[in-house]
């Protein structure tokens, strides 16, 4: 490289080092800089709350100007206290109360809050008040408190990091001539170092959420359950009591009226025929938690399987990625090739999954994992002229594949890349599969598919006496699954709610809430909650809607198929899950894979031009933002509020941390 360049880099990336320190030292601490030179009055110091877990200070007289407050207290049996100001000021005659802010008696910081009044404060008052049960000794109140500056070093590297990016992306820089190139030997240490810090993030996301990982209701025992009967010989889950009213119930699924009869059930087991199953999928099952305790006699914890397969997810994904870029494109900045296996990794709704490593979301991981890696052993086998390679690359790909079927049996639906992959002929050239030339290559992705449905095939006829019955229709749940039925109806608004819904957007931490469901369904419409549909709220799938106005490059007939194929099985699944069970959130784990596997195709196909054009220059730089923002709604995602599992209700010291990273 010029010597003219290297120093115009270094000098750039300098400039950026500082502007990352001006922002970190004076915008992300401007309360600090706010208060410095204010006279400091304490207004109550060796207070409690009352019987009535409140504590009201007296009207303290100020007549001058009010910037913040600092409360300092301890909260017994929880962290939490709520704390409002009350005022009269220049424009207020009479008291009026401001909007209570959180204080997390471990997060220090968490005690300040800026005031921001019309012109001088003539009195004041301070409310805390806490939770029933949850009194609080409150060591000081402060108005105009000096707060200390806090340099936060993560935050400052990841905005570094992002701006540096950002430069070397916007600009003609190097970072556009290297591109991603398995040949390169040197790609392969930073690949892995990527690879490595993403499964490092996963481990901390997995155990961000203090009350999973103690499994805290019997029905995500499920697993661990079944590792103990399959140990004694059975599929029944012979650990759960069944109550005579079950058996002698007219229609044992609707629970509701179980409730009201007073019978007891074991909420959301499949119930059959007098037995307890579990109908979560049995690839987890005899991969993890059935090995684990013939090994241990022990327990596998839930929140190890779901990072397992995490991990085997984040492997899946480099190697997808790269054989993608071989498969479809002639030249991709090697950049782009980090922020695609980055961005697939972290938006395809995983981190969700992560977060809450429960039973419910064990089986979809699992069958995410399993058909990215699939996927991308499947495009192996034809990137690779080796016969040995492509052969095992076949098989393991196929075998990956199919048992998606044992873990979430609807998103087996991307199987049918392969009539794309294997069955279309491509530049001339005849199919890879099911010709008289390709016989032992037929053999290698038949046969993994053959064994794991014998084995399945048998464990549903083992359980519901139908090889295709894999029971989830029998869950003892908030509904008769076997009365559901169809509807157009109850499917437009479901599909509404997975794919179209804006995400609710506000300006208070975590920022991103629970959307609003509501509608006139006259009829039983079941749903949790979401955070937008994936189509609205994922910046990484714009892509897709950028394809519907301008066609950018000339892509390949068999990517467009590919694409179509992909968009198509979303679709599918987000219709079988609404019809099937409702509208929850991790349900759209099921279809956003598919949706992003799509809109990665339509990226890798963007970004494939020369990089000296006036198209790439546009196209990489949108890329660039939207997978920012698609960073940024995935890791909302983490700290959003839920029904019954949330980092604000299980690890506040944790949820009100971060929400220090925000208050500026």
């Amino acid at each position: 490289m010029d010597s003219s360049l290297v120093k115009k880099y270094i000098l750039s990336t300098f400039t950026i080092f500082l502007i990352t320190l001006c922002l970190e030292v004076f915008v992300f601490n401007y309360s600090s800089w706010r208060s410095m030179g204010s006279e400091q009055i304490t207004v109550a110091t060796d207070e409690a709350t009352d019987d009535e877990y409140l504590f009201i200070s007296e009207p303290y007289e100020l007549n001058d100007d009010l910037k913040n407050v600092y409360v300092d207290l301890e909260v017994e049996n929880n962290d939490l206290a709520y704390v409002s100001v009350i005022l009269t000021d220049k424009g207020d005659k009479y008291p009026y109360s401001t909007a209570e802010y959180v204080v997390c008696d471990q997060v220090p910081r968490s005690g300040y809050s800026n005031i921001y009044p019309f012109g001088k404060v003539k009195t004041v008052q301070v409310k805390v008040r806490t939770l029933e049960g949850c009194p609080a000794r409150i060591d000081s109140i402060v108005l105009n408190a000096r707060k200390p500056i806090d340099f936060k070093g993560t935050r400052a590297l990841l905005v570094f990091l992002t701006l540096l990016f950002g430069y070397l992306i916007f600009t003609q820089s190097f970072i556009h001539a290297i591109t991603f190139d398995v040949r390169k030997k040197w790609q392969y240490p930073v690949t892995i170092l990527l690879m490595i810090l993403i499964i490092i993030l996963g481990e901390k996301i997995s155990t961000a959420d203090k009350l999973l990982l103690n499994t805290p209701w019997p029905h995500h025992l499920q697993y661990q359950e079944l590792a103990r009967s399959l140990e004694k010989g059975t599929v029944v889950l012979t650990e759960q009591e069944v109550h005579p009213g079950l058996l002698s119930s007219e229609n044992p699924y609707d629970t509701i009226s179980l409730q009201m009869e007073g019978v007891t059930y074991s909420m959301d087991y499949a119930f059959y025929k007098g037995n307890y199953y579990a109908y979560f999928g049995i690839v987890p099952e005899v991969l993890l938690f059935y090995p684990y305790h013939m090994l241990t006699g022990g327990n596998l914890p839930n929140h190890y399987a779901d990072f397992a397969m995490y991990v085997l997810l984040v492997i899946g994904v480099f190697i997808l990625v790269a054989e993608m870029i071989r498969w479809f494109s002639k030249e991709i900045p090697y950049i782009f090739y980090l922020l695609l296996c980055a961005s697939l990794c972290l938006c395809a709704n995983t981190v969700y999954l992560v977060i809450r490593p429960d039973v419910y979301n064990i089986p979809i991981i699992s069958g995410t994992a399993f058909s990215l890696l699939g996927l991308g052993l499947w495009l192996l086998s034809l990137n690779t002229d080796k016969t040995v390679l492509k052969r095992l690359a076949l098989f393991a790909g196929s075998l990956s594949m199919a048992l998606v079927v044992g873990c979430r049996p609807q998103m087996a639906i991307l199987s049918l890349a392969a009539v794309v992959l294997f069955l279309w002929k491509r530049d001339g050239k005849e199919r890879k599969l099911f010709s008289k030339n390709t016989v032992m290559e037929t053999i290698c992705f038949v046969v993994p598919y053959a064994a794991v449905a014998v084995l399945v095939c048998w464990y549903n006829y083992a359980r519901f006496g139908n090889i295709f019955d894999f029971g989830a229709s029998y869950s003892l749940t908030s509904n008769d699954m076997t009365h559901r039925g169809f509807n157009f109806d109850r499917l437009f608004r479901s599909l509404f709610c997975f794919l179209l819904q804006p995400p609710t957007i506000g300006t208070d931490y975590p920022f991103l809430d629970i959307a609003k469901i509501e509608g006139s369904h006259m009829g039983k419409f079941l749903y949790e909650y979401t955070y937008g549909g994936v189509l609205v709220s994922n910046a990484f799938v714009f892509s897709l809607w950028m394809m519907l106005f301008k066609d950018f490059g000339e892509a390949k007939k068999h990517l467009k198929t590919l694409v179509f194929l992909f968009v198509a099985s979303g679709l599918i699944v987000s219709g079988f899950d609404a019809n099937a069970a409702g509208v929850i959130y991790r349900y759209t784990c099921d279809f956003a894979p598919a949706i992003m596997l799509a809109a990665l195709l339509c990226w890798i196909t963007f970004l494939d031009r020369p990089s000296n054009t006036a198209s790439y220059r546009l196209l990489s730089r949108i890329a660039y933002v939207c997978m920012i923002l698609a960073f940024a709604y995935s890791f909302l995602t983490a700290l959003a509020p839920g029904i019954s599992v949330c980092l604000e209700n299980d690890s506040p010291v944790l949820f009100y941390g971060i929400a220090d990273y925000f208050n500026f």
